[in-house]
């Protein structure tokens, strides 16, 4: 098998020894070179902020991509609830923390065969003064065609855009013909993007912080701030900075494929 296969077994067999079903479905998983020049626009698009995979990990070569989708009742409930969703907290929570553990046994792999590893944390990786990130996941995950984005930002997958995104930069080469690099998801999805339709996504914010060119990164926050509270006073949760609803109701939020 090659390392690109192995890196995919290992992804989704760590999520089969999680053994919460009731939360998430099979991951999806994809790959791009470090030098795509589309990582250098990522400064342009979002800002000079933005690290490149060579800021991040010199001698970067493959870059890992994957997507940990959840199940229709976690995807569903923050649109059906007036407050917070218990369920989302729950799912982010604990996937989250587990992305440290997945990305562990990456590195562990790709270690062994004598090649460096940069790990991303899943969440958090924006300085809270500004409110700027030093790394997109959906957008490396766009570069290695794991989806498409629509409005609102989101990135939909075949699987829908209701999940978590993470990834994991590396010296082993994972292109060069080793790994399917096409885009899976050559054609928008999002019936915004495609006519300009729907932007239900932006209609669903409590707190009107979205418009299809901008979100409104503090007052987006400070909500997100205000749920933790909640959740954290009614539940076992401690890092549940969450809403979701802009994802919930998307048509595309859950894809059954």
């Amino acid at each position: 098998m090659s390392i690109c296969g192995n890196i995919e077994q290992i992804i989704v067999g760590k999520l089969i020894e999680l053994n919460r079903g009731d939360l998430f479905r099979e991951p999806i998983v994809s790959f791009s070179s470090a030098d795509d020049k589309r990582y250098s626009e990522l400064k342009e698009i979002i800002g000079d902020w933005h690290l490149s995979p060579h800021e991040l990990l010199p001698n970067a070569d493959g870059i890992i991509s994957y997507f940990v989708p959840f199940t229709a009742s976690v995807v569903r409930e923050p649109k059906s609830m007036e407050d917070v969703s218990p369920l989302w907290g729950e799912a982010y929570e604990v996937i989250n923390g587990y992305f440290n553990l997945i990305n562990e046994a990456i590195s562990d792999y790709l270690t062994e065969l004598n090649f460096s590893v940069k790990t991303i944390p899943a969440t958090h990786t924006y300085d809270p003064s500004d409110m700027k990130c030093f790394w997109s996941h959906r957008s490396a995950a766009a570069i290695a065609g794991l989806g498409t984005f629509g409005a609102n930002r989101l990135l939909i997958t075949e699987k829908g855009s209701g999940g978590r995104f993470c990834t994991v930069l590396t010296s082993a080469p994972l292109t060069e013909g080793q790994c399917p690099s096409e885009n899976k998801n050559i054609e928008p999805k999002c019936l915004y993007m495609k006519n300009g339709t729907c932007g239900l996504c932006l209609k669903a914010c409590p707190v009107n912080a979205l418009s299809f060119d901008t979100i409104d990164r503090f007052t987006c926050q400070a909500e997100l701030k205000k749920n933790k509270k909640k959740l954290t006073g009614s539940t076992t949760f401690t890092n549940v900075d969450v809403c979701g609803k802009c994802i919930s109701i998307c048509p595309l939020s859950y894809i059954n494929s």
